[in-house]
């Protein structure tokens, strides 16, 4: 479904009451790489580019047209991103964690122009193998579960989706999309996702194998958009 939204709001002022501080589980493992396979102005090619930015991990995956990922306000506010997009069959990244876990997240959109499908929580389980949105602006096909539920007062629908011989973090794969839809936040305000109480109601509803368990092997999560409109849109928003 197509979402078009036109939000024009100076950046700057809206991350006014971001805290800046770091948990520990936002330091690199590894020596930071700021912006690897992106050129000087931040244009990305196909297919997925990960790397890290200020302690953050980040990940950016595109089919066609352009897209561009830059970090303008990270030396003030360290989880600040920018990801604008034009003409593409798909485009999904965003900034985060490159493991996901039962975390509090933290972020402010501080812009959001032109078309987008998704803003939320995305990110990946290897066990089974499970593609997630947390989606907090927009919306995602899927099958509603009627498992509706409340987390920090904003009201999700709990979705699923088999998506068939797809891309994924394991490479072409058949896998569930477990998509947990409130939609509506406002942007230029701090809000916070929850992700344990989304865990646990995708473990208690989600229907995946006895034998599997709980969700485990959590790959990279993020705060990030997606869009599949094909048109022009562009988000500036930090995490913390």
């Amino acid at each position: 479904m197509k979402t078009f939204l036109s939000i024009s709001v100076l950046c700057l002022l809206l991350f006014t009451n971001c805290s800046d501080d770091l948990n520990s589980d936002n330091l690199p493992e590894t020596t930071e790489i700021e912006q690897k396979s992106i050129d000087n102005n931040g244009y990305i090619s196909d297919n997925r580019t990960d790397g890290y930015n200020k302690g953050y991990f980040w990940t950016i995956y595109k089919e066609g047209g352009w897209g561009r990922l830059r970090f303008p306000y990270a030396n003030q506010y360290s989880g600040n991103f920018e990801i604008e997009y034009d003409n593409n069959q798909d485009i999904v990244g965003g900034k985060g964690w490159s493991t996901g876990n039962g975390r509090r997240i933290n972020y402010n959109i501080g812009l959001l122009q032109g078309s987008y499908n998704f803003v939320g929580v995305y990110g990946w389980t290897q066990t089974p193998l499970i593609e997630y949105y947390v989606v907090e602006k927009g919306s995602i096909t899927g099958q509603n579960q009627n498992r509706n539920y409340t987390v920090n007062g904003k009201n999700y629908k709990f979705k699923k989706q088999l998506r068939s011989n797809a891309p994924s973090i394991l490479g072409t794969k058949t896998f569930y999309q477990y998509i947990s839809e409130h939609g509506s936040v406002s942007t230029g305000s701090n809000q916070q996702v929850h992700m344990q109480a989304h865990i646990n109601h995708w473990n208690k509803y989600g229907g995946h194998k006895p034998e599997w368990g709980n969700l485990r092997d959590f790959d990279y999560q993020v705060f990030g958009i997606e869009s599949y409109t094909g048109n022009w849109g562009k988000i500036n928003a930090s995490i913390w």
